[in-house]
């Protein structure tokens, strides 16, 4: 397969973000703040973000301003002799100030394998994602829910992509103080620290999503059988015999 190179113009780009974000602090981009800086920094993709090494960049130019907005890098792969390109990242600038506002790792099944975005974009990334390479399913996300630099939400999932918990950090300490417990997507107890010192103090449960306790019913009688059955009734008569017995002392004749 041939390689691509050079630049592209692309007048529409609108990709899926997915929220996420816990107890990290964030890096900020090296790329330069200002929009206006046309050094050639503000056109290269960020290789902190993504491996480059060995990669073809295909850049595009959302807004037409001769700098490039979104970048994907391919890894070219010998498949049976022939060469295909795998998409292994992808970083986009959206608000075209030389800053990348979103990224994404594709594993070579071509599923997500991590995603970052900054919503506010002030440079930092607001939230962060990782996926189950194998089954491209969200297993873990980090939120930086007050934008101050670090992350102080995460959210767990099960293998189907299920919420199981929630963490906060909600003094911004760098440990959870608050948790939330999940089955089947339901929230069934929230865990707290009111003291900050990495020990649950109370605990609330949700009511009416656990069962509660029936007493069972009490085992009905078994049948009874043969050997089991009652005797005939008091007023059942004796069959006649026919003849009546001799009266008490007296001879037959």
């Amino acid at each position: 397969m041939r390689i691509r190179t050079g630049i592209l113009v692309c007048a529409v780009c609108a990709p899926t973000i997915v929220l996420a974000g816990c107890n990290k602090n964030k890096k900020d981009s090296s790329n330069p703040k200002d929009a206006g800086d046309t050094s050639s920094s503000v056109s290269k993709v960020d290789a902190t973000l993504c491996e480059t090494s060995g990669k073809n960049v295909i850049t595009y130019d959302l807004n037409r301003d001769n700098r490039p907005d979104v970048w994907k890098m391919y890894k070219v792969d010998d498949q049976g002799g022939t060469k295909v390109e795998i998409l292994t990242c992808k970083q986009v600038d959206f608000d075209h100030d030389g800053r990348k506002d979103w990224v994404v790792g594709y594993t070579p099944r071509g599923s997500n394998a991590f995603e970052k975005a900054d919503f506010d974009y002030d440079g930092r990334f607001d939230m962060s994602a990782i996926y189950d390479p194998k089954t491209g399913k969200r297993i873990e996300v980090e939120r930086d829910s007050d934008f101050d630099g670090k992350y102080d939400i995460k959210e767990v999932y099960d293998r189907f992509e299920g919420l199981t918990a929630v963490r906060r950090d909600r003094n911004a300490d760098g440990e959870p103080d608050y948790w939330e417990q999940y089955k089947d997507g339901a929230l069934v107890a929230i865990l707290y620290d009111d003291d900050y010192d990495k020990k649950v103090d109370r605990r609330e449960e949700v009511p009416g999503l656990r069962p509660k306790f029936v007493a069972p019913e009490p085992e009905a009688a078994p049948a009874t059988t043969d050997i089991d059955a009652k005797p005939p009734a008091a007023d059942t008569k004796a069959p006649a015999t026919g003849t009546k017995p001799p009266a008490t002392g007296t001879k037959p004749k």
